[in-house]
């Protein structure tokens, strides 16, 4: 608290904060508390916009450099997804083209980790979240998978695309005054964890997608971009479930180990 008082101190030195800008500053944070709810939390969006989400990440980022990098959870995670068996869809709404991502969870040394657990979820075509569009059912474009004995998984879900951060409340304000944009480029959440290893929340971002160079949250890391391959319906390794023009993404993710007292 001593340190962020100095900081704070300083800063209204530095710019010579007026008590209108103070005010301003204050009616901001009311707004964005009003705003906060179980669907919505913009105090998180300030964080992330501002970089500071993908800054305290990066402080608190001790893995082995062979590990999958983290990237921020963003402010759409919903607990509570229905666990869902190997190869089958989190989709339960109609819509969006066909994507089937596969890989492998595996230890720095590469070996597979069985029973990993997967936690997905991602925007659909409307570029909505489930939690943001009241149409979508409670479960639609998220769920929990579970690696096999040799840390694959696979799971049906669909094409993510770009989509912009909520910037009709206080966020989207400071992104129009400072120049910015709102977009994030198109990608998968991911968190996996695995019992005796460290958990990781990270993205799988579209090779393909615009805005990779300039993400409303600067979440993009060049390890975690993927080409997402277009596929033709008479594709052999089509799943059966789909018919009709498809793409897919291969990622493994590679966990680095517990500490001991963890």
């Amino acid at each position: 608290m001593q340190a962020l008082v100095r900081h704070l101190h300083a800063f209204a030195q530095e710019v010579n904060l007026a008590p209108t800008e103070w005010e301003h500053a204050i009616d901001a944070l009311t707004a964005s508390g009003k705003l906060t709810d179980d669907d919505r939390n913009e105090f998180v969006l300030w964080s992330d916009a501002l970089g500071l989400s993908m800054a305290v990440d990066a402080l608190d980022d001790t893995r082995d450099p062979s590990a999958t990098e983290s990237t921020v959870e963003g402010p759409f995670h919903a607990s509570g997804s229905p666990e869902r068996q190997y190869g089958t869809t989190i989709s339960e709404h109609p819509g969006g083209t066909p994507l089937w991502m596969f890989g492998r969870v595996l230890s720095v040394s590469g070996q597979p980790i069985p029973n990993a657990e997967l936690d997905v979820w991602q925007n659909g075509p409307n570029r909505l979240y489930a939690v943001q569009d009241p149409a979508s059912p409670e479960h639609h474009l998220r769920g929990r998978f579970r690696t096999r004995s040799d840390g694959s998984y696979a799971f049906l879900a669909v094409r993510p695309t770009p989509y912009p951060i909520p910037d009709d409340g206080p966020v989207g304000a400071l992104l129009e005054a400072t120049g910015r944009h709102p977009w994030r480029p198109a990608h998968i959440h991911v968190a996996v964890s695995a019992r005796g290893y460290r958990t990781v929340v990270t993205h799988v971002f579209d090779a393909s997608s615009e805005y990779l160079d300039s993400d409303a949250v600067f979440a993009v890391k060049p390890s975690l971009i993927r080409e997402f391959r277009l596929r033709h319906p008479d594709d052999p390794e089509r799943p059966q479930e789909i018919s009709g023009r498809w793409v897919s993404v291969e990622m493994d993710f590679v966990l680095d180990e517990a500490s001991p007292d963890a």
